[in-house]
């Protein structure tokens, strides 16, 4: 168990008023989205998004309500090698992860950072706000997963990466993360994916729709590298989603499953948790 004296980001807002960010009986204030600029010598930019509504074709750009994408170039200008797409949690969008590549440069490595659509969100008394899914309740057991959403969004993501290929990235290099909500597409669009992909890491989150597995599994899914992450102090969401996830992938057969613990992390992430998510990067994208 590692433990993380201090946390970096707590991507959930304070609910008042309808605001998300926690249950009205936590008592602890949580902090809003790290909105911290990019290192230094760090370039980004946008990709073209169309207005189109969702087509057949695999294109990320043909999906309606989804901005562009935050895109961070390897280091030092290099050529695009492997490709890293990482997902936000509720209310926030791709900026508010960006500098994380900065954090952890890899040689020839993109990072992709998506933002999700503004949608009503249950939970906040229907307020719009970005996110992958509407969620009513945070609880394990009122839980409901929002099925069409939570596929319509792993489908996004499954566009991105198939726009990736497209370009001539090797699917074997292309890896998923996300952070809370962000976690669950990760997880959802990777163990279903019919590409074998590098990885994927998933922090402070959950599976979702887990009574479709196996059936919904890829031929791939096993033996996926899995990197799951929980703080011992999530009042969002419950370390025991952390606990649940690690132990229904390893019923499920999967080969190559690394559940880290940080002692008195909330809701958020710390360095610690960084360090190891740089290793997970570098050893499957290297």
């Amino acid at each position: 168990m590692s433990v993380c004296a201090g946390t970096l980001r707590a991507v959930t807002r304070l609910r008042t008023s309808g605001v998300f960010s926690r249950r009205t009986h936590i008592a602890t204030r949580l902090a809003p989205p790290s909105r911290r600029a990019l290192g230094a010598g760090v370039i980004f930019t946008v990709l073209a998004s169309s207005s189109r509504a969702m087509a057949s074709a695999a294109s990320a750009s043909a999906f309606q309500g989804y901005p562009a994408p935050i895109v961070v170039p390897p280091p030092e200008g290099g050529a695009t090698k492997a490709v890293c797409i990482f997902l936000h949690g509720l209310g926030d969008t791709g900026h508010g992860w960006a500098d994380v590549a900065s954090q952890m440069p890899v040689e020839g490595v993109r990072w992709v950072f998506p933002t999700a659509p503004t949608i009503p969100v249950t939970l906040n008394g229907g307020m719009r706000m970005t996110g992958w899914y509407d969620i009513a309740d945070l609880s394990i057991e009122g839980n409901v997963d929002d099925r069409e959403r939570t596929l319509e969004s792993a489908a996004y993501v499954s566009a991105l990466i198939d726009d990736a290929i497209a370009e001539g990235i090797p699917s074997d290099k292309i890896l998923l993360g996300g952070f809370s909500q962000g976690g669950v597409i990760a997880l959802t669009a990777a163990l279903r994916s019919p590409q074998k992909l590098a990885g994927v890491a998933a922090m402070s989150t959950y599976l979702a729709l887990r009574d479709d597995y196996p059936e919904a599994l890829s031929a791939h899914a096993k033996s996926l590298p899995v990197f799951l992450a929980h703080g011992t102090a999530d009042m969002v969401l419950k370390y025991e989603y952390g606990q649940m996830t690690a132990a229904r992938l390893e019923e499920l057969g999967f080969e190559d499953v690394d559940f880290q613990t940080y002692h008195g992390m909330a809701h958020s992430a710390c360095q610690e948790e960084l360090r190891h998510l740089a290793s997970f990067v570098v050893k499957n994208l290297s």
